[in-house]
């Protein structure tokens, strides 16, 4: 099982019981409910988005971004799924690792991806397992023989799966704490010493949050999570050169998926052709946008946009995967 079902139906009944009241939606104003808590990326994403999407528009409607974290981005998009209404006023912008719980087979994620319109996502990720200073893990072969505590969103987010992964396929020693609600908890946690390693986390992240802590060699990183490394560390590993056999290679790419969906954009299944249209057009032309590039350089973030289409037809190869590779990702993910 990947959730306790006690907390999951805890999380929801309160996130569930609190929409009607506080997301009242009025002809003039669009809500993206951010799955993750305020502060993070996926935050930023969305405060980019209200401040530049709107003018393009009909109506040029005002943005409202909310937060609904819990269960890595889960909640979010069955909020989404299930109870947003289907006219575009309301979006959500969750984790690309939630597009793989429904191929799992997690009861907890209600609703299909193929279903969903997804508008765009800002930029692919390259994501990265780092640690800190202090621990003496220096390489990859330290992790495999020193327990490293590793601080996560939860089941289903990419700081859950990825250690977990790599413990099933190289033999590291993660344990990994869940209950964070966001990076912006996790820092505060890694210098205190509460967890040891945060693996999951982008090179905009770092860049954008804690970008002291690469030139004061504060944390280390040690492997790169991606379809391919990232130009500014040609040294570090890349997870998918590890893999032994061509399936454990097929298996990590769908559990990397979220380095091409990093940021999504998404509205729920049933919204209407045209609306989607619209959308689509206003979210590509504000990525265009001089003030929003400008914005996002400003806050370190890079901008290669990943349209809607191409999410969709990243959607479809993930969900032809052959079954045996889909049981060893999903066996992976759920190993302890």
């Amino acid at each position: 099982m990947r959730f306790h079902t006690a907390f999951y139906s805890t999380i929801m009944a309160l996130q569930i019981g609190c929409t009607a009241p506080c997301l009242a939606q009025q002809s003039q104003q669009i809500n993206i409910i951010v799955g993750f808590g305020a502060g993070g990326l996926y935050h930023n994403t969305g405060v980019l988005l209200s401040r530049h999407m709107g003018k393009y528009l009909p109506g040029n409607p005002a943005i409202v971004v909310k937060t609904m974290p819990g269960a890595g981005a889960i909640v979010a998009s069955n909020h989404v799924a299930n109870v947003a209404p289907k006219d575009g006023a309301t979006l959500g912008i969750v984790g690309g690792a939630t597009i793989l719980e429904p191929l799992f087979g997690n009861k907890f994620a209600q609703y299909d991806p193929r279903t969903l319109r997804w508008i765009g996502s800002m930029s692919t990720a390259v994501n990265l397992c780092t640690v800190w200073h202090e621990t003496p893990v220096k390489t990859l072969e330290d992790m495999k023989t020193t327990v490293l505590v590793a601080g996560s969103t939860g089941r289903g987010s990419r700081t859950y799966d990825y250690p977990t992964a790599l413990n099933a396929l190289l033999g590291t020693k993660f344990k990994v704490i869940s209950g964070y609600t966001g990076l912006t908890q996790l820092h505060p946690a890694m210098e205190r010493g509460e967890v040891q390693s945060i693996c999951g986390w982008g090179w905009d992240g770092i860049m954008a949050q804690r970008p002291d802590w690469l030139r004061d060699s504060k944390v280390r990183i040690l492997v790169q999570m991606a379809y391919e490394k990232h130009p500014n560390l040609p040294d570090i590993p890349l997870i998918l050169d590890l893999m032994k056999t061509e399936n454990e290679r097929q298996a990590m790419r769908l559990i990397v998926l979220d380095t091409l969906v990093a940021w999504p954009l998404i509205a729920p299944a049933g919204t209407p052709d045209v609306k989607v249209r619209e959308l689509r057009d206003a979210f590509n032309r504000a990525m265009q946008d001089p003030a929003m590039i400008e914005d996002t350089k400003k806050s370190a973030r890079s901008s290669d946009v990943v349209t809607g289409e191409r999410i969709e037809q990243a959607i479809r190869e993930v969900y032809a995967t052959v079954p045996e590779v889909v049981t060893l990702a999903w066996g992976l993910l759920d190993h302890n």
